[in-house]
C-alpha cells in the first residue's frame, strides 16, 4: 500500500524527522510537486514585495551610520562598508524591478532564489561586520544605539524574509553569528551580550519557522478555497447548462441582472434580452389569461412581490405560468443580498421546473377526491366540500340540504350475480344521479351502495320532495346487463340545515336517521328527518346497550315449541325459541332485539350461548326427540360455526343427529360457496339442516339442488290463510307445491303456525309430514317441555287452544 511522505517521515530516524518537520515550514509534504512549486513562487514573491522597503531601510540606515560615525574614525572601513551596502540596496531594488511584476503563480527557479539568498547574505554580512567595528569606536551610549540597531535589523529582517525561511535563516544566522564572532575577536569582551545574542538567534530562527509555517498554512487554505471556488463554478456551469433548474439574480429594484441560459431557452429569448427586465413584470406577462384578468384576488406575481417586500429569504414559492400556450409550474427560492451596511442590494435565487411534480400532485389529489369505481366524488371530497360550506360564516349557517340514499337489496344482486355486475350497477346509479343533479349540486359515493347529493342552497320541503322523487323515479327505472333485468329500488333520507342541523356531521347524522326510517317503513321510500326519529335512534341505542348487559347477566331464556307428526300425532321434536326477560321492559319481542343483535354483531355470542344451552337442555328430553335451532347468517360469516356446534355437542353429550340447524334463504345466497361448505361439514358430523320460511324469499330451486338439506319449513303466512275465504286456494296450491317438491327431493316438511283443525286436516291431506303451532302447544320452558313429551302419546288438538294476544304476537314473529 502506498504511504504518504508524512507517514514515511515518522518512521525515519530522529534527525530525519527533525529535518522533515523543519521542511514543513516552507513546503507541504502531502501536496504534489506542482502545488509546492506554486507555493514556492508565492513565498518568493512575498519576500520580493518586501525588497523596496528593505532597500529604502538600508539606504537610510547606511547613510545615517556613515555620516554619524565618520567623524569618529579615520579608517577607510566605514567608507568601504557604506559603498558596499549601497550596492546591496541597489541589488535589492534591481531584483524587485526585474521579477516584481511577473506572474505570482509562475514557477520560480532555484537560481533566482539562490541569487536573492546571496544578496540577503551579503547585506547580513555587512551588518555583521559593522556591529563589532562600531563597538570598538563608540562610547557607552553609542554601543547602546548599536545594540538597538542590531536587534531591530535582526527582528525586522527575519520578519521580512520569513515567507522563505531559507533566506530568513541566512539573514538571522549571518547577522547574529557574524556579530558574535566580531565581538569576540575584536573587542575581547561583551561575553554576556554574546550569550544573549546566541539565545536571541535561536529564538529568531524558531520565530522564522513558525511565521513561515503560518504563511504556508494561509497559502494552503487559499489554494483549497480556490479549488472549491473552481469546483463550485464548474458545478454551477454544468447546472446551468444541463439541469432543468436555473439561477437568477436581481438588483435592488427587482431588475434581472443575471439569469441562466436554460430559462432563456424555455422562454424563447436571449439572455441579454432578459437583463434589466423587471422580474415581477416578467412573471405577470407569463400568467395565464384567466389570472391576468382576475382583479379581485392577488395574482401569483403579487405573492412574489409580497416576498420581496418582506425582505426575508423564502423557499418553494410555487408560481404557475403559461409559456407558448403550455402551462408550466415553477418553484422559486431566494435570499436577499446585503451590502456592508445591511441594506438589500438585490436578490439571488434558484428556480425549479416542477411541472411534472405538480401534475402528479394534481393527479394524486384527484385520486384522493374521486371514487375510483364510479368517477364521482368520494367521501373525502364530500366531507371537505360540506365542511367548507358550513365554515363560510362563523356566526350563521348558510342554508343547504342533503339527500342520503342507498340501494335496497344491493347485497343480493352483488352476491347472486357477482361483484362485476354489482360494480356495473353502482356505476349506472352514479351516472343516473349525476344526470339528475344540478350544476351546483355535489354527487358523491360514501362507500358500498351509499350515495349522497349535497344541495348548497335553501329549498322548501316541497321542492326537495319533488327533487328526491325525480331522483328516485330515475334510479328505479329497469336496468339490463348481460341478459339480466334488474329492478333498482332505493331508500332516501333527507335533511336540511340550519333547520335540522347546524354542522356537517349533524347533517349527515340526521339524514342517516331519515334513511333508516325509510328502510324500516318498507324500503323504496323517501323520508324527511323528523325530531322524533332522534328519539327513536336514542331508544335503539339504549336497547343495544341493554342487550349487551342482558347477555352478560343471563337475561335470556329458551322456550321450546313441539313439532308433531301429523299422521300419528306424536311429538317428534321441538324448536328452540329465544326470549329476553328485561328487568324493566319485561318480555322484549324477538322481532325487536334479534335485528339489533344482528346489526351490532351480538348475534354471534348470543347464538353461541343458545346452541350450548339448547344442546345441554335437550339431553333431558327423550332420546328420540330432535331439537331445532335457528342460526343467523352472521354466524356463518362472523365466527367458526362448525367448531361452535362441535363444542356444544361435545360439552353436552348430545348426539349430533338430534340437532337440527335452521337457516333462511337469505343466508344461503349471502356467500354461496362458504355457506354450502359449512352446511356440508355439519351434515358430515350428523347434524341435520332445515330451510326456514321457504317460499317467502327468493325461492330458487337451485338452492334445493346445491345445498345439503333435510327438511323444508312452510311459512306461517301460507298456513294462516288455509281454510279462510280469502286466499285459501292460492295458499293451498303453494303449500301443496312445496310438499310435492319436498317429496321429490326426499325432504321432510314442517308447517309453521298451525292453529285450526281445518288447517291441520288440509296439510295432512296434501302430505305434509310435520306441524307446529298453537293447535298443538305454545312455546314452553324446558321443564314443561319434558312433561309434554312424556305424556303426549297422541295428537293433542285443542289442549291449548286459548291464546294470549301478546304472546301470540311474540311467537308469530319468530323466524
Amino acid at each position: 500500500m502506498e504511504t504518504s511522505p508524512t507517514t514515511r517521515a515518522y518512521g525515519a530516524p530522529l534527525w530525519c524527522r527533525l529535518c522533515h518537520e523543519i521542511s514543513r515550514s516552507w513546503r507541504d509534504p502531502d501536496a504534489t510537486e506542482e502545488v509546492n512549486e506554486k507555493y514556492r513562487a508565492l513565498q518568493y514573491h512575498a519576500v520580493l514585495r518586501q525588497l523596496p522597503v528593505s532597500c529604502m531601510g538600508n539606504l537610510v540606515t547606511a547613510t545615517t551610520v556613515y555620516f554619524g560615525y565618520r567623524s569618529q574614525t579615520s579608517s577607510n572601513f566605514l567608507t568601504f562598508w557604506y559603498i558596499s551596502l549601497l550596492l546591496v540596496a541597489l541589488g535589492y531594488g534591481f531584483e524587485w524591478f526585474r521579477n516584481g511584476s511577473s506572474d505570482r503563480d509562475a514557477p520560480v527557479s532555484n537560481t533566482a532564489i539562490w541569487i536573492l539568498t546571496f544578496e540577503v547574505f551579503a547585506g547580513a554580512a555587512l551588518y555583521a561586520a559593522l556591529i563589532p567595528y562600531l563597538f570598538t569606536i563608540a562610547d557607552a551610549e553609542g554601543q547602546t544605539v548599536t545594540a538597538a540597531i542590531m536587534s531591530a535589523f535582526i527582528g525586522v529582517g527575519s520578519w521580512q524574509f520569513s515567507p522563505l525561511p531559507r533566506i530568513g535563516i541566512v539573514w538571522s544566522v549571518t547577522l547574529c553569528g557574524g556579530s558574535m564572532a566580531g565581538l569576540v575577536l575584536y573587542t575581547g569582551g561583551h561575553s554576556l551580550l554574546v550569550v544573549l545574542l546566541a539565545l536571541y538567534t535561536v529564538s529568531v530562527i524558531g520565530a522564522i519557522l513558525a511565521a513561515s509555517r503560518t504563511f504556508l498554512a494561509g497559502l494552503t487554505a487559499e489554494t483549497d478555497s480556490e479549488h472549491q471556488r473552481q469546483l463550485v463554478s464548474l458545478l454551477l456551469h454544468d447546472f446551468e447548462e444541463n439541469a432543468s433548474d436555473w439561477l437568477w439574480e436581481t438588483d435592488a429594484a427587482g431588475r434581472i441582472r443575471h439569469v441562466s441560459g436554460s430559462l432563456a431557452q424555455v422562454l424563447g429569448r436571449d439572455v441579454a434580452e432578459l437583463h434589466g427586465v423587471s422580474c415581477l413584470e416578467l412573471i405577470r406577462s407569463l400568467l395565464p389569461p384567466g389570472e391576468q384578468e382576475a382583479s379581485m384576488k392577488p395574482t401569483q406575481a403579487d405573492l412574489l412581490a409580497d416576498r420581496f417586500a418582506a425582505q426575508e429569504a423564502f423557499s418553494d414559492l410555487v408560481i404557475g405560468v403559461e409559456v407558448r400556450g403550455q402551462p408550466i409550474w415553477w418553484s422559486l427560492s431566494a435570499r436577499p443580498l446585503l451590502d456592508a451596511d445591511g441594506a438589500i442590494e438585490g436578490w439571488r435565487g434558484v428556480g425549479s421546473d416542477i411541472t411534472a411534480l405538480h401534475q402528479r400532485e394534481l393527479e394524486m389529489t384527484k385520486l384522493a377526491n374521486i371514487d375510483s369505481l364510479t368517477k364521482i366524488a368520494n367521501r373525502h371530497q364530500f366531507n371537505n366540500h360540506v365542511q367548507e360550506h358550513f365554515a363560510q360564516s362563523p356566526d350563521r349557517v348558510h342554508p343547504c340540504a342533503l339527500l342520503l340514499l342507498d340501494l335496497d337489496d344491493f347485497k343480493i344482486v352483488n352476491d347472486s350475480l357477482g361483484h362485476a355486475i354489482g360494480d356495473q350497477l353502482l356505476i349506472e346509479v352514479a351516472s343516473r344521479l349525476s344526470s339528475e343533479a344540478r350544476d351546483n349540486d355535489l354527487v358523491a359515493r360514501l362507500g358500498g351502495d351509499e350515495f349522497v347529493v349535497f344541495l348548497p342552497e335553501e329549498l322548501s320541503t316541497e321542492q326537495m320532495e319533488c327533487y328526491a322523487t325525480r331522483i328516485r323515479r330515475r334510479l328505479t327505472q329497469p336496468w339490463s346487463v348481460e341478459d339480466h333485468n334488474i329492478d333498482i329500488h332505493v331508500s332516501l333520507g333527507v335533511g336540511f340545515a340550519p333547520k335540522d342541523a347546524t354542522s356537517a356531521e349533524q347533517l349527515l347524522q340526521i339524514c342517516d336517521m331519515a334513511l333508516y326510517a325509510a328502510k324500516t317503513s318498507g324500503r323504496n321510500q323517501i323520508r324527511f328527518f323528523d325530531p322524533q326519529m332522534d328519539a327513536k335512534v336514542k331508544e335503539k341505542l339504549d336497547l343495544m346497550a341493554d342487550l349487551k348487559i342482558g347477555l352478560r347477566q343471563s337475561e335470556f331464556l329458551i322456550h321450546y315449541q313441539p313439532q308433531i307428526d301429523m299422521r300419528t300425532g306424536m311429538v317428534v321434536g321441538f324448536e328452540a325459541l329465544v326470549r329476553w326477560k328485561h328487568p324493566k321492559r319485561g318480555m322484549v319481542r324477538p322481532d325487536v332485539f334479534i335485528p339489533l343483535a344482528e346489526e351490532n354483531g351480538l348475534i354471534i355470542p348470543l347464538g353461541t350461548w343458545i346452541l350450548r344451552r339448547v344442546c345441554r337442555e335437550a339431553m333431558s328430553l327423550p332420546s328420540h326427540l330432535s331439537v331445532a335451532v335457528n342460526v343467523s347468517g352472521r354466524q356463518f360469516t362472523g365466527c367458526d360455526l362448525l367448531q361452535i356446534v362441535r363444542d356444544a355437542l361435545e360439552e353436552s353429550g348430545l348426539p349430533s343427529h338430534r340437532l337440527v340447524v335452521e337457516v333462511t334463504e337469505s343466508t344461503l345466497i349471502a356467500d354461496t360457496d362458504s355457506t354450502r361448505r359449512i352446511l356440508q361439514n355439519l351434515r358430515q358430523i350428523g347434524v341435520r339442516v332445515a330451510l326456514d320460511d321457504f317460499g317467502t324469499g327468493y325461492s330458487s330451486l337451485s338452492y334445493l339442488r346445491v345445498f345439503p338439506l333435510d327438511r323444508l319449513k312452510i311459512d306461517r303466512s301460507f298456513v294462516s290463510s288455509l281454510g279462510s275465504v280469502a286466499g285459501s286456494e292460492e295458499s293451498a296450491a303453494i303449500a301443496e307445491a312445496v310438499v310435492q317438491l319436498a317429496k321429490a327431493l326426499h325432504l321432510e316438511t314442517v308447517a309453521e303456525g298451525v292453529e285450526t283443525e281445518a288447517q291441520a286436516e288440509l296439510l295432512t291431506r296434501i302430505g305434509c309430514t310435520h306441524g307446529q303451532g298453537y293447535l298443538y302447544a305454545k312455546p314452553m320452558p324446558i321443564d314443561r317441555a319434558r312433561e309434554f313429551a312424556s305424556v303426549s302419546s297422541a295428537r293433542l288438538r285443542g289442549s291449548e287452544t286459548t291464546t294470549d294476544d301478546g304472546d301470540n304476537a311474540a311467537v308469530t314473529t319468530e323466524r
